[in-house]
Parts: structure tokens; sequence; C-alpha cells
């Protein structure tokens, strides 16, 4: 009888542990170029009317918002007026800092910033610009309000994690 009641568990323990497991979204669904996300437990994601796609935790202290960029008009141009473009609707003018990042073994660059939401919080940015073709871009940008738990934070950085790049 024991043995039964701890195989019964086991068996609930593995499927409680299946339904937390992370949902995988290709992000556009056609196409050559996408993100492929494994969102994880307690995350959903939002397709927007701009093209996007959001992620957002249940508390929403945090965010990762994704989308593809096709622009001829940036295509000669330097990463950070893209950047800059991008940012303009968030009253985002300048950037802190400025650093090389990888993304799927694709090199991109990384922009630091801060912005108000609609509320008036203070939020830190990190948009991520990946070039995957001479008028075409993927973004990846971070969004997160100020004293973060480590559990939020850990949250976020799993959830950057689970983020590909598809570039074919």
């Amino acid at each position: 009888m024991r043995r039964h009641v701890v195989a019964l568990l086991f068996i609930l323990g593995c499927l409680a542990a299946g339904s937390a497991q992370a949902e995988q979204i290709r992000f556009p669904k056609t196409g050559l170029n996408a993100f492929i996300i494994d969102t994880p437990a307690g995350w959903v994601a939002k397709e927007d009317q701009y093209n996007g796609l959001q992620l957002l935790p249940a508390d929403s202290r945090t965010s990762v918002y994704l989308s593809m960029v096709l622009d001829q008009q940036y295509a000669d141009k330097p990463m950070e007026d893209l950047a800059l473009a991008i940012g303009k609707p968030s009253n985002i003018t300048s950037f802190s800092k400025r650093e090389p990042i990888t993304i799927s073994g694709l090199s991109g660059t990384a922009f630091y910033a801060q912005m108000k939401n609609a509320n008036g919080t203070l939020l830190d940015v990190k948009m991520i610009i990946v070039p995957l073709g001479p008028a075409l871009w993927a973004t990846e940008t971070l969004l997160s309000s100020r004293g973060l738990t480590s559990a939020q934070a850990a949250s976020l950085n799993q959830a950057v994690r689970g983020i590909a790049i598809v570039n074919k």
C-alpha cells in the first residue's frame, strides 16, 4: 500500500511539475526570422496592435517586449538612431550605457535608459537590438521597476534566458 501511495505522489508531482513548465511560443508565427520563447510559469504573452509581443509576470513589476523591426530608413544609420526612434514614444532621449550583447549567437547592442510609465513610476529600461538583415532588427526591451525582490529579479532573468532568435 505504501508503495502505491509513494508512486501516486510521484506521479502527481510529475504532473504538477509538467503543468508549471514553460509554454513555447514562436513570434511572429510565420516568416524566416522569429523569437522562440519558453515562457516561465506565471508569465503571460500578449500580442499588441504594434506587431509586438509583451511578456508579463503576474505582479507586472517587470516586462519583456519583443518585436521585429523592418524599416529601410535606418538601414545605413547607426543602431543608436534606431534605439532612439524606438524609445521616443517613452520620452527616452539618451542612453546612460551601451554594451555589446549576444542572443542565440547573434551579436547586437544593449542600450540602457530610464523612463516613466503612465502612472509616473520610474522604470529601468534595457533595450537590446540585434541586426538580422540590412533593414531588419530583432528588439528585446526589458522594463523593470525599482526595488525588485530577488524572486522577481530571478523570474525576469528566467524569462530572458527563455528567449531565442531564429534567423534563417
